[in-house]
């Protein structure tokens, strides 16, 4: 489109006659090229909400499905450490949803499928990075599981599912295992950081505890640098007993612990 609008300009311009002169004349003409600017931002999606529904019997009736995909006209992909996070709930009460005719009122709940146990008030759905950069976006399904209505007074119930959708931060949980000592500081520690944090952002956040230290310029088992606990030990991952190191990014789910607690059989 952008490329046609110039070509517009240039057929414009070549219209223009000038009167022939009997001095040597330098004419210009001027090219111009606009580019909208496109949004870069690793936080972009695209967000689709199921079609109207109209209620065809009591029970489970299905809705087509929220959808939640990257936004194409942001340059970036979204963010590995980020999640779209939606919430559907019910208009008319959202503690407990209701359709609703004047003064008359039909009751439902929210299920993800037909086959759902669980009778919800709301539901909460999460879509990971993967889920919206994927091709074609992410769809989940959910209905509504309506309460028989065949004594209900004539009328047309109504309801709107309201949805609520924001970008959350991935958060890694671990533990931190210590030899135990009268200070609290040197007690076993559970910790939740951003996803893609390291153990360096970690200490210079505030967050962790004191005896967490990194050590520049190497010890005694590497060259490199090294974080330290418990009072000068290297800390380690028990999965592994692989040391660790400030630029490593934090695992989910990790427990972590110093070389006194490991009996000294971690390594680097």
């Amino acid at each position: 489109m952008k490329l046609r609008k110039l070509s517009a300009i240039l057929l414009v311009t070549a219209a223009i006659s000038l009167a022939a002169s009997a001095w040597a004349a330098e004419y210009r003409t001027k090219l111009t090229l606009t580019l909208a600017s496109a949004a870069q931002t690793d936080e972009a999606y695209v967000l689709t909400v199921p079609a109207d529904l109209t209620i065809s019997s009591s029970g489970w009736n299905a809705l087509s499905g929220l959808k939640v995909e990257h936004d194409t006209a942001s340059r970036d992909k979204f963010s590995s450490s980020k999640k779209v996070v939606v919430t559907a709930v019910s208009s008319n009460d959202v503690s407990a949803p209701k359709l609703k005719s004047g003064e008359n009122l039909i009751a439902y709940t929210f299920k993800t499928a037909s086959s759902d146990t669980t009778a919800a008030t709301a539901l909460s759905f999460e879509f990971s990075a993967d889920e919206v950069n994927a091709e074609g976006g992410t769809s989940k399904s959910f209905g509504v599981d309506v309460a028989d209505f065949s004594t209900a007074p004539n009328g047309t119930y109504e309801d709107y599912i309201t949805y609520t959708a924001e970008v959350q931060s991935v958060e890694v949980s671990f533990t931190v295992k210590r030899v135990g000592g009268e200070d609290p500081d040197y007690t076993d520690g559970n910790y939740t950081v951003a996803a893609g944090t390291t153990w360096q952002q970690f200490i210079d956040s505030g967050n962790a505890p004191t005896c967490l230290s990194i050590e520049y310029g190497g010890v005694w088992h590497d060259a490199d640098n090294s974080l330290l606990d418990c009072g000068g030990t290297a800390v380690a991952n028990t999965a592994d007993k692989k040391r660790v190191k400030p630029d490593d990014a934090i695992i989910d789910g990790a427990t972590y612990a110093c070389s006194d607690y490991l009996n000294y059989q971690d390594h680097d």
